[in-house]
């Protein structure tokens, strides 16, 4: 069996309906890892899961230990996750979310994690479902809690992925069925060109600049795996973070890829919010 692409060192989201109407087009779905591999430890080492706290304040605050979206840690005090993971969800506020980092295994009851000071989302928009995108700014460095992560780095604006890359999240196995497993899972996804995504998503869905496709060869992200991260190996051989899981149409399809937010277009508006706060 193929591992994905890269092995790492432990040291080092329907859009507008175009010309149909809503009943006409196919369901869109928040996205899952499909036909993945388990992740071994080390590996992908910037994946987070997002989780509520069962309180929202004091001594018996604790983490549920229920995943509800994935993102990656770009910095020892900030994350990235999907706007529509936390977009005007009262019940989502700084107060309550934990990022939990540094595990394959999301449930276990001493994985690190730490608590999340300050959101910000992008000028999201629930109609197209441009801009989704937001960043978590954290409680602390994570180098407080462990020394033994590294951050996926940052495309510049004019970064242009080609070829597989690698999708990871904790997700169903398939589409709408099964249980969400507790062993973090990654996928090789192919980048297609924007005309070529867009033919596929024609008539009914509007592919626009902020956006990037990757898969449709029965791999591919699913229900639940939203803001969870897509790596593409640059030039130089380091890991970027070209996507953020977004939104799709049912899951793994083989002629219909997954649809991630294109990072390298929002790096003026990252690093602005990062440097103000």
């Amino acid at each position: 069996m193929c591992r994905f692409l890269f092995i790492f060192l432990l040291w080092n989201y329907a859009t507008r309906v175009d010309t149909a109407s809503i009943a006409d087009a196919p369901a869109l779905r928040p996205t899952r890892i499909v036909n993945g591999e388990e992740v071994r430890d080390g590996e992908v080492t910037w994946q987070i899961s997002l989780q509520l706290s069962s309180a929202v304040s004091g001594e018996n605050r604790q983490r549920t230990m229920s995943h509800f979206c994935g993102g990656a840690i770009i910095n020892s005090q900030w994350a990235i996750t999907a706007a529509h993971c936390v977009y005007q969800k009262m019940y989502i506020t700084s107060d309550n979310l934990f990022v939990v980092f540094n595990t394959t295994n999301m449930k276990l009851p001493d994985a690190a994690n730490i608590g999340v000071e300050k959101i910000f989302s992008a000028n999201y928009n629930e109609d197209t479902k441009e801009n989704d995108l937001a960043l978590l700014k954290l409680k602390g460095s994570i180098y407080n809690v462990t020394e033994s992560f590294i951050a996926v780095s940052l495309p510049s604006e004019s970064f242009q992925p080609s070829g597989d890359c690698v999708v990871s999240g904790w997700g169903y196995q398939r589409a709408n069925a099964g249980t969400t497993p507790d062993h973090l899972m990654a996928a090789n996804v192919t980048i297609l060109a924007d005309e070529d995504c867009q033919n596929r998503f024609s008539p009914h869905y509007k592919i626009y600049p902020g956006m990037i496709c990757a898969g449709g060869k029965e791999k591919d992200a699913c229900q639940g795996d939203s803001g969870g991260p897509l790596v593409c190996k640059s030039s130089t051989g380091q890991n970027v973070l070209t996507g953020i899981v977004s939104w799709g149409i049912g899951c793994a399809t083989p002629t219909i890829p997954g649809v991630y937010t294109k990072v390298a277009k929002y790096m003026d508006w990252i690093n602005k919010i990062m440097a103000d706060n």
